[in-house]
């Protein structure tokens, strides 16, 4: 049974498109990526609207490319899949919550990305976010030379003030100032608050957003190690 209509699949976004294809799979019990594209090419109102077979095929392919479905082990057809861990959770959740996970695949910072991805596919939204800033901080104290008593805010300015060790001697003062102002800030409303009171990131796109901050300013700490070196 079609379960898309054909000028839906054609209106909607792919990674929309696909979490429905994904929940039809589910429903299904399509464990044939060949036969799932195959039931809708063959299907009257889908011959009859072009492109439409082509962007289910398009969503399958989506879904196969963010990992929530993948090739079936010991199973000698080409074509057979299973649901992923990924694609499960995923199918409970909302399309906004697919985006923002789609958009941390392969985009971080090494560093971030195995401090924080777990706890950010498991939904752990703010410890997502507080390991990514605490992996800025052991950063930064490591390259400013600093021990463990300088902390926080405090450790962001004087690493970053203009004549700190971090700071680029080269750079017009605005953007030392600039860069001191950025890691302060980054640092005192996404990490402070969550280490010392309970706080709800229950907007998944800002939780994505807040982790892919603290990939950029590891990006920059790794320019300002290759300066220092």
């Amino acid at each position: 049974m079609i379960a898309i209509d054909p000028l839906e699949a054609l209106e909607l976004p792919v990674d929309e498109l696909a979490l429905l294809v994904l929940a039809d799979m589910i429903r299904a019990k399509t464990w044939s990526a060949y036969n799932y594209t195959l039931s809708y090419t063959s299907d009257a109102t889908y011959r009859i609207c072009p492109g439409a077979p082509e962007a289910i095929a398009e969503a399958v392919e989506w879904l196969r490319a963010n990992g929530m479905i993948a090739a079936k082990p010991g199973d000698g057809a080409s074509q057979a899949i299973f649901i992923t861990r990924r694609g499960i959770e995923a199918s409970k959740q909302d399309v906004r919550a697919a985006r923002s996970i789609s958009r941390l695949q392969g985009n971080l910072h090494p560093l971030i990305e195995r401090k924080a991805r777990r706890q950010f596919l498991l939904g752990e939204y703010e410890n997502a976010i507080f390991v990514s800033m605490k992996a800025i901080e052991v950063r930064v104290r490591e390259l400013g030379g600093y021990g463990h008593d300088v902390v926080g805010v405090d450790l962001m300015t004087r690493a970053f003030k203009p004549g700190g060790p971090l700071a680029d001697s080269a750079a017009p003062g605005g953007e030392v100032e600039g860069t001191m102002a950025l890691f302060r800030g980054a640092y005192a409303v996404l990490r402070n608050p969550s280490g010392h009171r309970e706080v709800s990131f229950e907007d998944v796109t800002e939780a994505s957003e807040a982790v892919m901050t603290a990939s950029l300013l590891m990006r920059m700490l790794d320019k300002i190690s290759e300066r220092l070196a």
